[in-house]
């Protein structure tokens, strides 16, 4: 099959650090090529591209760029254009209110989609092979926060507040210790330690020395690459029931889900009953690019064979950004 995955980012590809939509699209076409699939890019105007990638051009309709090379088109982005090809959209992200979708949409999880009024979902994957083996006997003294710390629906306040509650060392990483934006905070606490925004091998090393990721999102998060990210690489999640959480972590031997920063603190304190190598063993087996590839792969027979992905359109009636309640 020749597939075209369009992503306007702007975004190296593969990406160089950060950018975790561009990182599971690099992935998912490492599998389809590696099953004898033919795989191209449209693009935004990156620094570097490989030379199956071609770079959108404003001036000209998306039609026209696709062209008639593929059998099928992959957006990772909302479309709904007249495009004679079959095609497919995956939608990363939450609506931020009133807002409707194509048919063939795939959402990330069950309750991404159900948040949609949709049914189809692939869970994300990601190529293994990127991140290296994980600290299963040794880790460190310390826990971690993995998102954008400005963004209070990742809750970094809450994160701080279980790390304080369980007396531990935590290192914040995707931000900084003073954040003057609009989201003004400030920690001075000599237990956290922040290390910005930071991807690729610094990243992974510091997720890998971690004990434990400490993730109490206060909104339904689609996917959350820094579940199974952490859980490859050894590290329990303690986290709110929000969202896909409850998708990837399936059972107490992952870690602990709660709405209570006490429960959470008290899972915290207690870490040495989650076995590293069953966390490690979960993560590669169950979200694997290749797993995710197959997922796909499903979805693009069922278009080609003129079926919809979802009995009806898929639409929101209002923003899934707002703040969620938890126990602090």
């Amino acid at each position: 099959m020749k597939i075209l995955h369009v992503l306007l980012s702007k975004l190296s590809l593969p990406p160089l650090n950060y950018g975790g939509t561009e990182r599971v699209v690099w992935a998912l076409a490492k599998a389809q090529e590696a099953q004898g699939h033919q795989v191209r890019f449209l693009w935004g105007a990156a620094d570097n591209l490989p030379a199956n990638a071609a770079v959108f051009d404003k001036s000209v309709p998306i039609e026209q760029q696709i062209g008639d090379w593929p059998d099928l088109v992959h957006f990772h982005r909302p479309y709904q254009g007249d495009l004679a090809i079959p095609y497919i959209c995956t939608e990363h992200g939450n609506a931020e209110g009133q807002r409707e979708y194509g048919q063939n949409t795939v959402f990330l999880s069950r309750r991404h989609a159900e948040n949609h009024n949709a049914t189809c979902f692939v869970h994300n994957g990601l190529d293994w092979a990127d991140y290296g083996e994980p600290e299963l006997t040794h880790p460190g003294d310390y826990f971690h926060f993995l998102g954008k710390a400005k963004w209070p629906i990742k809750n970094l306040v809450g994160a701080v507040a279980v790390a304080r509650l369980a007396d531990v060392k935590m290192k914040v990483i995707g931000g900084h210790r003073l954040n003057f934006s609009r989201k003004f905070y400030f920690y001075p606490d000599t237990k956290l330690d922040f290390v910005g925004m930071v991807g690729g091998e610094k990243k992974n090393a510091l997720i890998r020395r971690s004990r434990g990721l400490i993730f109490p999102v206060r909104w339904h998060e689609p996917f959350g690459l820094a579940l199974i990210e952490s859980l490859y690489l050894g590290t329990p999640v303690f986290g709110s029931p929000y969202g896909a959480l409850p998708e990837i972590v399936t059972s107490s031997e992952l870690g602990k889900l709660s709405l209570d920063y006490r429960e959470l603190a008290d899972a915290v304190a207690n870490v040495g009953r989650y076995d590293r190598a069953h966390c490690h063993e979960y993560a590669r087996e169950n979200f694997n690019h290749f797993r995710m590839a197959g997922g796909y792969q499903a979805c693009y027979e069922r278009v080609l064979d003129g079926e919809s992905l979802n009995a009806t359109a898929p639409f929101s009636t209002q923003s899934w950004h707002d703040l969620l309640p938890v126990n602090d």
